[in-house]
């Protein structure tokens, strides 16, 4: 696993050139696993969260930032595609993008991926990933007070920045 952290093209439901994502890499913690050693399913968003703060900080515009301007990124649509489970200690990677920016609001599709090993006593089987999880949130920006406002421009700016490098 020692692709570069950030790439172009985000599949693979929304394979195109344009998309720049970024790849936070960890093992699932016991604390997100039940009894059967698998990731319960509403722990996956812990994971997106994690792996959705590591993005912004990269952009240069980290979520901190929105919090000192009394900003916060709402959360409207979340939907989740579970694949394969993940279960505890997994190294996993979590490719996240912006692939939908308006003026109030963003769209963070992100993809959790596991390594597949190369099989034992077979060198030519290739190394690569495999697709466990897909999510999208939709996420509007809000005051404090719950109104819904503009993105900050600065922040657009650090996205559009992103998606040329």
């Amino acid at each position: 696993m020692s692709e570069p952290l950030h790439k172009k093209i985000f599949t693979p439901s929304e394979a195109s050139d344009n998309i720049s994502y970024h790849i936070t890499r960890l093992r699932v913690p016991l604390f997100e696993v039940d009894l059967g050693q698998a990731v319960y399913h509403g722990n996956y968003y812990h994971l997106f969260e994690l792996a959705r703060e590591e993005m912004l900080r990269k952009t240069g515009f980290p979520y901190r930032e929105f919090m000192n301007r009394q900003l916060h990124l709402s959360v409207v649509e979340a939907r989740c595609k579970y694949r394969k489970s993940l279960r505890y200690d997994d190294q996993i990677e979590l490719h996240t993008a912006i692939t939908s920016l308006r003026r109030r609001s963003l769209t963070f599709s992100q993809l959790i991926y596991r390594p597949i090993s190369t099989a034992r006593n077979d060198p030519s089987t290739p190394r690569g990933l495999e697709l466990c999880t897909e999510c999208r949130m939709e996420m509007v920006c809000v005051q404090f007070g719950g109104r819904p406002t503009l993105l900050p421009e600065d922040f657009l700016q650090a996205v559009q920045a992103l998606e040329t490098r």
